[in-house]
């Protein structure tokens, strides 16, 4: 007859913890630049089936999403870099940084979508793209163990 399993030792907060801090090893300085690149890579790539089945305007609504969502991840990591550093923060660095994000930056949205009129489920469809390629590499990362230490 079979010997029963014996519990398993780890607690659920050491699971976690586990995870957490392997997750967060994978989010390392270059993730940004890599998600950047596969995200223009990919994107301009998936651009040309979508124009073929769904119209040029999808086609444009996909790739403007995806290029308005990494000038705003883009003017995120700016301001979030001059906010918290160590150094003397330099208010005006911080008001252009913000006056880049917002006015600019949502004006140039507003005007793809109320002027342009390139349809909304694409546009969200591409500003989605680069945040789903950074989970999936964040993922890739933890599925591959390549920040675990020996």
């Amino acid at each position: 007859m079979p010997r029963p399993m014996e519990p398993m030792k780890a607690s659920v907060t050491a699971v976690r913890r586990s995870i957490a801090n392997t997750t967060w090893a994978s989010m390392d300085a270059d993730l940004l630049g890599r998600v950047r690149k596969t995200s223009i890579i990919v994107g301009l790539v998936m651009a040309a089936p979508l124009a073929t089945y769904y119209g040029l305007m999808a086609a444009a609504a996909w790739v403007v999403g995806i290029a308005w969502s990494l000038a705003n991840l883009t003017a995120i990591t700016a301001i979030v870099n001059r906010v918290l550093t160590n150094e003397p923060r330099r208010r005006r660095a911080i008001i252009v940084a913000l006056a880049v994000k917002f006015p600019v930056l949502y004006g140039l949205g507003l005007f793809a979508l109320a002027v342009v009129k390139l349809p909304v489920a694409w546009w969200l469809a591409g500003f989605m793209w680069p945040f789903l390629v950074a989970v999936l590499k964040a993922a890739g990362r933890v599925y591959l163990r390549l920040d675990e230490t020996a």
